[in-house]
């Protein structure tokens, strides 16, 4: 078996050099299962490799038939992932095409409309990849392994669906040494999966059914000691797509932390709810070298908070930010424009909270109705869904990444908003935010702060090879910029006025007489 990590090759366009690689944890996972079961299986990361084709083919060669290629597909890589998948059943006519991820777990009958794919695991893959290989290799029935799709006499059937309970610990250890890039950053552990909210823009739930599982305290001990001793990792971001679901099992951790002494050879980083974080427990979490939290801020409306089913309040959040930066973390936040029922006042007013609250980075992200999630099914309701060929422009960042002469349009838009103005509210917001030296010169000095969303080079020379990007870089910012105050002020396309970027300038010219 050979499982494939789909990925575009430029999908953060003109920030991809400057953005870490992070370990396909998915396949990770299911090369250790089958590991586990004896299931010998090789993996290809698109993320890395430039051939798959050419991979394949070398690695088909001490291969018993039928071959099985298993893709893990992100919405971001389906393109990518039934150009090539197509490719391999030409090539080789006899093999079983599996999809599994979170957009083949949402809209499984569009994935086997692609002739050529023969099933689709959904949710949680580590149970029903060994049972399937299992079957195809001893031509049993696999018609009874939960979460299946496939197509049988002209139709598509879906198995029994179900939501995996098994306790983590029951999972063999995250493989780190299957990873030898050394483009990868291996400075991350996941010691939770899945998430109990409703948010209607995550598609968490499609793949675990809003269940939480985590592992136990003194297993990701066992897993940072490695981490730090076999590969002389010092930071550590924690995957986690809810860190303090459970108070009671962060507190075991820390305590485990602290017994074998890695609160003071480690540093940690974390994301959370601002509801769940309290002032005693982020306390605790910075005592045990813990130094970099990211809040998912959303909005500064609290009616959009409430239309998005947050299940907290901005209140809240912007209690919890002032608490972590009190106690000296480092805070980064994302907000999200473009939800439904915005108006281009909350989005300067998320704008104006990032700054009053003095975070240290922010990402202004534009409403994705990524399938799988509540604001998909809204935004076809509405009839307000675009999708541009398979998915190509479901990018939440593709405002502030794509090119400024070749934008990527919007998968949604709400209703009294046009997409030109969100946009250039999302440029202006990023502009206020970080013409700021203090702010710049953090993002450029500190890579290991915040939550990998920039890294310009951790030694000198690294920076020095960038330097080419960081040009071009620097140039597509210029232009972003000047395109910006042309239509707003200019040709008044948006409501961000003069003042606005009279503001912004202000702003920098404080900033320098303080230096």
């Amino acid at each position: 078996m050979i499982l494939i990590n789909s990925s575009p090759k430029d999908a953060l366009k003109i920030f991809q050099p400057f953005l870490p690689i992070f370990i396909p944890v998915g396949i990770g996972c299911l090369m250790a299962a089958l590991d586990r079961e004896g299931i010998q299986a090789s993996f290809i990361d698109e993320q890395v490799e430039e051939n798959t084709i050419d991979l394949v083919n070398r690695y088909v060669s001490g291969m018993q038939r039928p071959y099985i290629f298993g893709f893990s597909v992100l919405t971001a890589a389906y393109k990518s992932a039934v150009e090539v998948s197509k490719e391999l059943k030409r090539i080789y006519p006899d093999s079983v095409i599996l999809f599994g991820g979170i957009h083949p777990t949402a809209l499984p009958e569009e994935v086997l409309s692609h002739g050529h794919v023969d099933f689709v695991i959904r949710g949680e893959g580590e149970r029903g990849l060994v049972e399937l290989y299992r079957c195809i290799k001893e031509g049993k029935d696999y018609r009874s392994i939960p979460n299946l799709s496939y197509r049988e006499n002209g139709r598509t059937v879906h198995n029994e669906r179900s939501f995996v309970l098994d306790d983590l610990s029951n999972y063999p250890p995250f493989p780190y040494h299957l990873f030898t890039s050394p483009r990868y950053d291996l400075g991350f552990i996941m010691s939770s999966r899945g998430c109990p909210y409703k948010c209607i823009f995550c598609s968490n739930r499609v793949t675990t059914g809003m269940k939480y599982r985590y592992r136990s305290a003194e297993a990701i001990g066992d897993e940072l000691d490695m981490l730090y001793h076999r590969y002389n990792k010092r930071y550590i971001l924690f995957l986690d797509d809810n860190f303090l679901v459970n108070k009671a099992r962060v507190y075991a951790l820390i305590d485990e932390i602290k017994k074998r002494g890695l609160d003071k050879k480690m540093s940690f980083n974390f994301q959370a709810r601002g509801d769940n974080a309290d002032e005693k427990l982020l306390g605790s979490l910075y005592e045990a070298g813990f130094r970099s939290v990211f809040f998912g801020l959303e909005t500064s409306s609290e009616e959009i908070m409430k239309t998005i089913k947050k299940g907290e309040t901005v209140a809240q959040c912007v209690t919890a930010v002032k608490a972590a930066k009190r106690i000296g973390f480092h805070v980064s936040a994302t907000f999200i424009y473009a939800l439904p029922g915005e108006t281009h006042e909350d989005r300067i007013n998320c704008v104006r909270m990032s700054k009053e609250l003095d975070l240290d980075m922010v990402r202004f992200n534009n409403a994705t109705p990524y399938p799988g999630t509540e604001l998909h099914e809204m935004a076809i309701a509405e009839k307000r869904l675009n999708v541009q060929g398979m998915y190509e422009n479901f990018n939440s960042v593709s405002t502030f990444i794509e090119n400024p002469f070749k934008s990527i349009p919007f998968s949604y838009v709400p209703a009294s908003n046009t997409e030109a103005e969100i946009r250039r509210d999302i440029l202006f917001s990023y502009f206020s935010f970080y013409i700021d030296l203090n702010r710049l010169k953090s993002v450029f000095a500190r890579p290991d702060q915040g939550v990998g969303w920039f890294n310009a080079g951790e030694r000198i020379m690294e920076t020095l090879k960038k330097i080419p990007s960081l040009a071009v870089l620097s140039v597509m910012m210029f232009f972003k910029f000047s395109q910006l105050f042309y239509y707003s002020v200019i040709r008044k396309d948006t409501a961000i006025s003069l003042r606005f970027f009279l503001k912004i300038f202000d702003g920098l010219r404080r900033v320098s007489k303080k230096q």
